[in-house]
């Protein structure tokens, strides 16, 4: 690769934020949600071209204690960030069923949003909030990490160049393992349908539903039946699917939390009429893997050398309010991905049937 990468928590490279430069001011952003946030906060402070501010979390001692690492000044309240310049940028990473009532206020006193994954847990609410943003004149978007991957967005461009041929088929695959803590911590909002938008699907298949709408755009029919095998929660916790593309394009989509092995193991394959690609990692393998089949033979060097531009989703949208970068994913194309979701979650309530995705905001 052209530019230096590093290996996520999931499993899956990403830039190495030290090889890129920003010459402008750099962007001031507000953390709000110190649980999965935590984390997060702590990156930007490795990102070119941001600058964190101030760290946001209802729970006094997790507050302070974040602002405390950090350096940087703690609310209980989001509001008090609201009414000072240096605060650009809020982003969002509480509960997913309370993105809007965060996000809105922010947009509606002239603040930009980044939104951790997914946008909202229903497509009414992401409307609701891109509607809110393009009224105000800021931007909006959302943090699906995979779209800065070095690896996925050179498997993007050679999709998009043709090397695979006339694209056929594809499989999606997530098996990973949550435990019963898991979903008991935090006030036991993970695996509901209002706070986690479901189970497997929305929380943690949404990486690999949004990379098949990066790679191929959204599909145009869905079905999906879903099971509780081994949770105590509302919501699903293994997910079956078929994804039918316009042009005939089929994937078949398997996501389970019921793996017995603590590991993230995923598997993306594509094929077409004259190449195929596998990218995996997790579970029984050693170490990441991506692989493309062309001219008669498996080789690790991808068709093309990705375009890796920003260093994520921080980053990318840094650019965009000081350079006018485009974003990767704005609130419209986010919702692309939460409608395949949605559309998911309504075939399996019907039990299996074809079900149309409304991927577009009129």
């Amino acid at each position: 690769m052209a530019i230096p990468v590093l290996i996520d928590d999931l499993g899956l490279d990403r830039p190495d934020p030290t090889a890129f430069t920003r010459d402008f001011r750099p962007v001031g952003f507000v953390v709000v949600g110190m649980g999965m946030g935590r984390k997060r906060a702590a990156a930007l402070a490795q990102t070119p071209g941001v600058r964190l501010v101030g760290v946001v979390d209802r729970d006094p001692d997790r507050a302070r204690e974040a602002g405390d690492e950090l350096g940087v000044p703690y609310t209980n309240d989001l509001a008090p960030w609201l009414g000072r310049n240096e605060c650009e940028v809020v982003y969002v990473l509480t509960p997913t069923g309370t993105h809007a009532a965060v996000a809105m206020p922010a947009l509606e006193t002239g603040k930009h949003v980044l939104l951790t994954k997914p946008m909202e847990a229903s497509v009414a609410a992401c409307d609701r909030l891109i509607r809110a943003a393009e009224a105000a004149g800021v931007r909006l978007a959302v943090d699906f990490e995979r779209r800065f991957s070095p690896t996925i967005l050179a498997l993007r461009r050679a999709v998009a160049d043709g090397h695979l041929g006339r694209l056929l088929a594809g499989t999606i695959a997530l098996k990973i393992c949550r435990t019963p803590d898991y979903f008991r911590e935090a006030g036991g909002w993970r695996g509901t349908r209002k706070m986690d938008g479901g189970g497997v699907l929305a929380n943690q298949a949404i990486h690999h539903i949004d990379e098949a709408v990066f790679l191929l755009g959204p599909p145009a029919r869905v079905r999906a039946e879903t099971r509780n095998q081994n949770h105590d929660i509302e919501a699903e916790d293994i997910a079956v699917a078929v994804l039918d593309y316009s042009d005939g394009t089929f994937l078949s989509l398997v996501a389970t939390t019921c793996w017995p092995q603590d590991t993230w193991y995923r598997r993306l394959e594509l094929h077409g009429t004259t190449g195929a690609a596998v990218v995996a990692g997790g579970g029984p393998l050693d170490r990441p893997v991506a692989r493309y089949f062309r001219d008669g033979a498996w080789t690790l060097t991808p068709p093309a050398e990705p375009e890796v531009a920003w260093a994520g989703a921080a980053d990318n949208l840094a650019c965009a309010l000081r350079l006018g970068a485009p974003l990767v994913a704005d609130g419209r194309e986010a919702r692309r991905t939460q409608a395949v979701l949605d559309a998911l979650y309504r075939s399996a309530d019907a039990g299996g049937t074809w079900t149309d995705v409304d991927a577009e905001l009129d």
